[in-house]
């Protein structure tokens, strides 16, 4: 089962989320700001199972979405720095899009979203990835 971990201080919106994606089969893990995703990564690369993407909002109460980003394709563990990311976020101008990607984003969804969307868009990634291949195809699009 893939590992998924979801940024994100909308309680609601993780919620629905990480409901829908664990029908679809993945193993949610949420973290309502940076902080906590950040303590959750480090478990995991101290171990644990390993986080196969992340799913990040821009607009969270203790930092930058961007630059959490950027801090992460800069990491000197090669697992964190290639980490797929899908950026989630209400912030969906061009200029946020754009800059998003330029910063190591594998993808990028403007809320509000289609929870069916999402779980294409992760797919794809995963497929993309080292090692999606196959398994992010397991369960059918609902």
């Amino acid at each position: 089962m893939q590992r998924v971990l979801l940024i994100d201080d909308d309680a609601a919106l993780t919620r629905l989320v990480g409901d829908y994606l664990s029908g679809a089969g993945f193993q949610v893990e949420i973290a309502g700001d940076a902080a906590g995703g950040r303590r959750a990564l480090l478990a995991a690369g101290r171990g644990g199972r390993p986080i196969d993407l992340l799913i990040l909002d821009l607009m969270l109460p203790d930092a930058d979405g961007l630059e959490l980003c950027r801090e992460l394709r800069a990491d000197t563990d090669p697992a964190i720095a290639a980490l797929p990311i899908v950026m989630l976020t209400a912030r969906g101008d061009d200029t946020d899009r754009i800059v998003g990607l330029e910063l190591g984003a594998d993808d990028y969804l403007g809320k509000p979203f289609h929870p069916r969307e999402l779980l294409a868009r992760i797919r794809a990634v995963l497929r993309r990835g080292a090692g999606g291949a196959g398994r992010a195809a397991e369960a059918p699009l609902r």
